[in-house]
């Protein structure tokens, strides 16, 4: 049997599969050489056929029912695989427009907004023909143009960033199933908000 699939094409198993068929025969016994197998490959899938057609050997010399529950639980395990990559496809997607969406907020704010307020001319005396109100006051736009435009600047920057690792993590535990997977999905947001940021010229 292990001949017989180490001559199939089975992807990145086929040389490791190789391997373990030169090893019974150069004279390792199957159950030595599908351990040598699971211990080359360290995959869990692999390691849990490994154990169940090992322990099936050395309970009886008919495995043929063990092989296909074996390869019935394989196939399930990697249908599931797919199927849940597939579902959190649409997660990943809606992380990432979610960002962008974010980015242009701040893009908008940042080029339009902070620029008119900061320009925003503020009457410098309350005389009813410069359009000020009696005593000096302008109103609602007294003030507007002192903002400093420097410190929103750093905090939209900030959020941004802060954004983009939370959002990475996310998007690796919904994707992949561990936070550590979603390190790259940080390095691609924080890239983006680099990009963003130097196109505004803020960076």
């Amino acid at each position: 049997g292990i001949r017989r699939v180490a001559d199939s094409n089975l992807e990145a198993l086929t040389a490791d599969v190789q391997r373990t068929r030169r090893d019974i025969d150069w004279g390792a016994d199957a159950a030595t050489a599908l351990r040598r197998l699971k211990r080359r490959v360290r995959s869990p899938m692999v390691s849990r056929a490994v154990t169940l057609v090992s322990n099936a050997m050395y309970a009886s010399g008919d495995i043929g029912p063990v092989l296909r529950i074996a390869a019935d639980e394989a196939r399930a395990t990697w249908s599931l695989r797919r199927e849940r990559r597939q579902v959190m496809l649409t997660y990943l997607v809606v992380i990432y427009i979610s960002f962008f969406v974010f980015l242009g907020i701040i893009a908008a704010l940042s080029v339009s907004f902070i620029p008119a307020v900061e320009s925003a001319a503020v009457p410098g005396s309350g005389t009813s023909a410069s359009g000020g109100l009696p005593g000096g006051q302008s109103g609602i736009v007294d003030g507007l143009g002192d903002i400093d435009a420097f410190a929103y600047e750093q905090l939209f920057f900030h959020a941004a960033a802060v954004q983009a690792v939370c959002s990475g993590l996310v998007a690796g535990q919904l994707g992949e199933g561990s936070v550590r997977d979603g390190v790259k999905h940080v390095v691609v947001l924080l890239a983006l908000t680099l990009a963003a940021f130097a196109v505004i010229g803020f960076v």
